[in-house]
């Protein structure tokens, strides 16, 4: 007994005189990959009362996820202010209670731990904050690193908590190896250097005096002008963050932003003082974003910058999911983002095979390294090993080794397994034979996950439909067995030609009946072989998910697609559009899939300058038509609905809109936003006559550290609709003016899908005018990496490797920049521009 807890007591890790975190047992240099999860606190508490949910419950769902998904690595900050009074003393509070749950919980499954104890700021986001005890409920952040009243709270609090007992380890923070470091307090907006190095050191002396021996680290990417001030205080790492596509878009981002993960810049990663100080990434995620591409290759960049620990931010709680609350820029889970969320199991194995400062190269060339390839048009990132072969949507690549294969992961299909359902697999070997099989839920996205959120929406729902499954693995044959083991899963058949049917579950696959002492909850790993979990989700009403296209073509047919879900059996799904009274015309939709639906309206039945349709629903309970989701059908007397889908028809001409200020909304738009230096305004100049719109874009100077001001209109939509015309055009057409000011110089470019961009600078007069821009003009520029980033000290240019020709159909979104080829003596002078539309044509 003396032995063991004389060994709690004892650190875990250190730092080496390199800046190498290490484990204290073996030297070996650590490399953990993992997640932020909050449920203990703040919105992520509340919100499982106010949707009747068990908070264990829910964190025993999550982290077994998290798990499943192979990350290893926890971060947490801490919501001080809900479990302390107002003298800074540590009190029994249900959040605590979870705290400790989560971390005991987390411990089992071999997950390390970096706490961040101390967090000023609001507990209510997104709802309006809560007023509660703790000391720093009332502060501001400025207001915490000086005066003798806040830093005795300050101590008071960090010495309780490190010695506080965790009720389920039964250990105290402080002597739990577990937790492998402390952050001192999260994301520290500091205003005077000497402040700052007296603060850390004087919270050093706190943690050392509470009897913590790990490492200590410090933030110092959310002001880092103070660094040299950070390096002088007594600590073992640096701190750091990265969210390369922006945050709070409020819509879903479509675009390529590899090129924004090219690389993780480090300005002051030369200094001397830096060099023994290791290096964590505490948050990162690519916000607004549903890529499967961008995690890998965040792990690749994030270990070429020599990072040991890195954990995205933040992983949604699964009972929650169903809304996206907790932080609407953000959404990650395994049952509601499946291809997401494979991609993070998938950068988690590059972060721990990846070399310390190892780099691939740049963009687009280090999109294959190692184990991995990355595929931005497919989206698709796939991880292909001796023994693990993981994907996130449907591949042709056959695995490296199919006789060493151990571990299967994927969405879609491969060469291994073909699947009718879109929720993520899991195929795993446990002895020669004997595989174990995990299938979660079908899922569909109804609304854009990134828009306000409330719970009182649904944005996504899983549906636990019947699938079949092909699995060709030469050890288990034509025939195998298949039993579901997890709990109520008393499923158990023999495939057909390698086929079987099933629900969610989990199973066990086996050449051979399996024998009766098979141990069904044996532990596999860091989980049990029978465990599952899922959110049962009850689908209350009839989702379409629809976005008529804007316009075709005069004679050209239209193609009508849709995805649908509804709580009772659908029946039939029809295309309907009135032609008389009590009349329609009805085209059956083609199911593909469990939710989607298709049809093709030939061009003869297509005419006038719209083409004007419902979507009519049968079920086996009634008819609903949509758009406005209205009980009975347009054919019916007393049918009422005044909204219908519309595709404008127009005539065959040799141009592409690109922009249109008459009819374009912002969502479309890339704007530098919120860490620019640059201050500008933008407005849209709407007239009684349409056609005098413009965008008006107007800086009052371009003194900068970059003097740039660019904005993007992203196209993915415009392109996948116009790409028999792209073929075809061979100039760009820019309608714009300066207003009052003569020869204003800005650059219009095309960005391509593979990161190049090609463009040319023009003047604009002062009156509006339509300037022609023939491709072969256009000149290989650099891409500005849009969203601006956080920390704002990353690349602001990327020039891509590619050194491909220029290809019209490859164009992926217009970058529009005031500031190449303007002269600095004209810095300081206002800048204008005023556009109309641009055209390819």
């Amino acid at each position: 007994m003396l032995k063991s807890s004389f060994f709690l007591g004892q650190k875990s890790t250190y730092v080496d005189d390199n800046g190498i975190f290490r484990y204290v047992k073996n030297d070996k240099e650590i490399r953990l990959f993992g997640v932020n999860y909050t449920l203990p606190f703040a919105h992520g508490f509340r919100a499982i009362n106010y949707v009747n949910k068990n908070h264990k419950e829910a964190i025993d769902k999550d982290i077994y996820h998290i798990t499943r998904l192979g990350l290893d690595a926890y971060r947490v900050h801490i919501w001080d202010m809900e479990i302390t009074d107002s003298l800074g003393n540590l009190i029994k509070t249900p959040q605590l209670d979870l705290l400790d749950y989560t971390l005991a919980e987390l411990k089992k499954r071999g997950i390390k731990t970096i706490v961040t104890p101390f967090k000023v700021g609001g507990n209510g986001y997104p709802e309006k904050d809560f007023d509660v005890e703790g000391f720093s409920s009332k502060l501001g952040k400025w207001q915490t690193y000086s005066g003798d009243t806040v830093l005795e709270k300050q101590e008071r609090y960090f010495t309780q908590l490190l010695n506080h007992v965790n009720t389920y380890t039964g250990i105290t923070y402080k002597n739990d190896p577990a937790i492998i470091a402390l952050e001192i307090n999260n994301e520290p907006q500091h205003t005077n250097g000497k402040v700052a190095t007296t603060y850390i050191n004087k919270m050093v002396n706190v943690i050392r005096k509470a009897g913590f021996k790990n490492p200590i680290f410090y933030n110092v990417s959310e002001r880092s002008a103070f660094i040299d001030d950070y390096l002088k205080a007594d600590i073992q790492g640096c701190t750091f963050q990265w969210y390369p596509t922006g945050l709070v878009h409020n819509s879903l981002l479509k675009s390529n932003f590899l090129p924004n993960v090219d690389q993780y810049q480090i300005p002051f990663q030369e200094k001397k003082a830096f060099q023994n100080k290791t290096r964590i990434i505490y948050e990162f995620d690519a916000g607004d974003t549903n890529s499967s591409v961008i995690f890998p290759a965040m792990a690749r960049s994030f270990r070429e910058a020599k990072f040991q620990f890195a954990t995205q931010f933040a992983y949604e709680p699964i009972d929650l999911a169903f809304a996206n609350t907790e932080y609407q820029t953000h959404y990650l889970n395994l049952a509601y983002t499946p291809s997401k969320a494979i991609s993070i199991k998938i950068a988690g194995e590059i972060f721990r095979e990846t070399p310390n400062g190892k780099s691939f190269g740049r963009f687009p060339k280090n999109n294959t390294f190692l184990n991995t390839k990355l595929n931005y048009e497919n989206e698709v990132a796939i991880y292909n090993s001796d023994t693990k072969f993981f994907y996130t949507n449907t591949t042709k690549e056959t695995p490296r080794n199919s006789k060493k294969l151990k571990h299967i992961a994927g969405v879609g299909n491969s060469e291994i397994i073909n699947y009718a359902g879109n929720g993520a697999y899991f195929l795993d070997k446990i002895e020669k034979g004997i595989w174990r099989l995990e299938v979660l839920p079908d899922v569909l996205w109804v609304k854009d996950p990134y828009e306000k959120a409330s719970l009182k929406k649904t944005v996504a729902v899983l549906q636990e439909n019947k699938n079949k499954i092909k699995i060709d693995l030469k050890n288990l044959g034509n025939r195998y067995f298949i039993k579901g083991i997890n709990t109520d899963n008393s499923f158990e058949n023999q495939a057909e030609d390698r086929s079987v049917i099933i629900q969610p579950g989990t199973y066990i696959i086996s050449l051979n009946k399996l024998a009766d002492d098979f141990k069904l909850n044996q532990k596999f790993g860091n989980i049990r072989l029978n465990e599952f979990a899922t959110n049962h989700q009850k689908i209350n009403q009839t989702y379409v998910v629809h976005q008529p296209k804007k316009e075709i073509e005069k004679g050209d047919n239209l193609t009508i697609e849709a995805k649908i879900v509804g709580p009772n059996k659908i029946n039939k799904v029809e295309v309907v559009l009135n032609t008389g009274y009590q009349k329609t015309d009805n085209y059956k939709m083609t199911k593909r899939s469990n939710f989607s639906y298709i049809v093709t309206i030939p061009k003869t039945k297509i005419y006038n300058e719209s083409f004007n349709y419902y979507i009519v629903i049968t079920t086996d309970k009634k008819q609903i038509t949509f758009p406005e989701n209205v009980s009975g059908n347009p054919a019916n007397w007393d049918f009422v609905s005044n909204t219908k889908y519309t595709t404008k028809i127009v005539e065959k001409e040799p141009i592409i809109v690109l922009y249109d200020a008459i009819k374009d909304t912002s969502k479309n738009f890339l704007w530098p936003r919120q860490w620019n230096a640059i201050k500008y305004n933008i407005e849209k100049v709407t007239h009684k006559i349409a056609s005098k719109n413009y965008l008006s874009v107007y800086a009052d100077n371009l003194n900068a550290k970059n003097p740039d001001l660019t904005f993007k209109v992203l196209l993915k939509d415009v392109v996948k609709r116009e790409q028999n015309n792209l073929t075809k055009t061979q100039s760009i057409v820019v309608t714009a003016s300066s207003e009052n000011k003569n020869n204003q110089k800005v650059q219009i470019a095309v960005q391509l899908k593979n990161g190049q961009v090609f463009g040319k600078v023009i003047e604009l007069p002062s009156e509006m005018e339509d300037i022609n821009i023939p491709f072969e003009q256009l000149q290989q520029v650099s891409q500005v990496l849009l969203p601006r980033p956080f920390p704002p000290f990353q690349s602001y240019f990327l020039k891509s490797s590619e050194n491909s020709s220029f290809n019209a159909k490859n164009i992926e979104a217009i970058q529009i920049s005031i500031g190449p080829e303007i002269k600095k003596e004209n810095y300081t002078k206002p800048q204008q521009v005023s556009i109309y539309k641009i055209l390819l044509k």
